[in-house]
């Protein structure tokens, strides 16, 4: 059963190296977390694509991520940021940034407690600004070395601005939100080479419930070596009121390289 699900994950990798990426209003950092150091000390993760062809097909497409997990007792803290630009016969193809921060306190051997600040810029979702601040609780369902699963609930406070595109009902509106958010992630180690992280998160605003926006993730992380990985990830995201020229739901299909020290 395992070897036809990482034969299957593969076939997934190869077509995503064909897959143009679309991008969700929430973004997963519980990723980053799975593996956080045990004992006090610090972690971290580089994550870089380029995509550069010329020709008859000319493309510029360079994007990158990282993040630093520290440890001091009971305290863990989190900075991740990720950017991409992309461009391609003179027409922007990408152009996005995101910048996120959290502390997870661990209140006694299950409870948790989050505190997080996070800030977004994604042309193409129209985005000029998404910032938003919360906290809540977590609890620690399963914890082993081989298995864990995390659920959390938090409140957050968010706030948008929209760019001034022209033909948009909406262009340049300002908001603000009090939202919940809700997720479940677990990660479960096939082998000492091979691992799979699952996160959900669903987050409705708590004046109006009907707006809800959802994010499924399933990655597969192989281990190429003690410090470099290969990382196949699919995502699945809706939201119920997005910007005016916006979809409501959003896939992505990706296979990136990691880089861990």
């Amino acid at each position: 059963m395992r070897r036809l699900m990482l034969r299957a994950w593969l076939v997934t990798a190869v077509i995503g190296l064909t897959l143009t990426t679309a991008h969700a209003q929430i973004v997963n950092v519980q990723g980053a977390l799975a593996k956080a150091p045990v004992q006090d000390g610090a972690t971290g993760q580089l994550e870089l694509k380029l995509n550069w062809r010329e020709g008859n097909n000319p493309l510029f497409d360079i994007g990158g991520a990282g993040n630093v997990v520290v440890r001091r007792g009971g305290v863990i803290g989190l900075v991740l940021a990720r950017g991409a630009y992309g461009t391609s016969r003179g027409l922007t193809l990408a152009r996005k940034s995101f910048e996120h921060a959290r502390a997870r306190i661990e209140l006694d051997v299950r409870w948790r407690w989050e505190v997080f600040a996070q800030h977004e810029y994604d042309q193409f979702r129209r985005l000029s600004l998404r910032a938003l601040i919360g906290t809540g609780p977590a609890l620690q369902i399963i914890d082993t070395p081989e298995l864990a699963l995390l659920a959390g609930a938090s409140y957050l406070y968010e706030g948008e601005r929209l760019d001034r595109r022209a033909g948009t009902v909406d262009a340049g509106a300002r908001s603000t939100a009090h939202r919940g958010s809700v997720y479940l992630t677990g990660h479960e180690d096939l082998s000492t080479s091979v691992a799979i992280v699952e996160t959900m998160y669903v987050q409705p605003r708590l004046d109006h419930p009907g707006d809800v926006r959802l994010l499924g993730e399933l990655a597969v992380l192989s281990k190429l070596s003690s410090w470099i990985a290969l990382k196949d990830s699919f995502n699945v995201a809706y939201d119920r009121t997005p910007p005016d020229g916006v979809r409501r739901y959003d896939t992505s299909l990706e296979i990136a390289l990691l880089v861990a020290f």
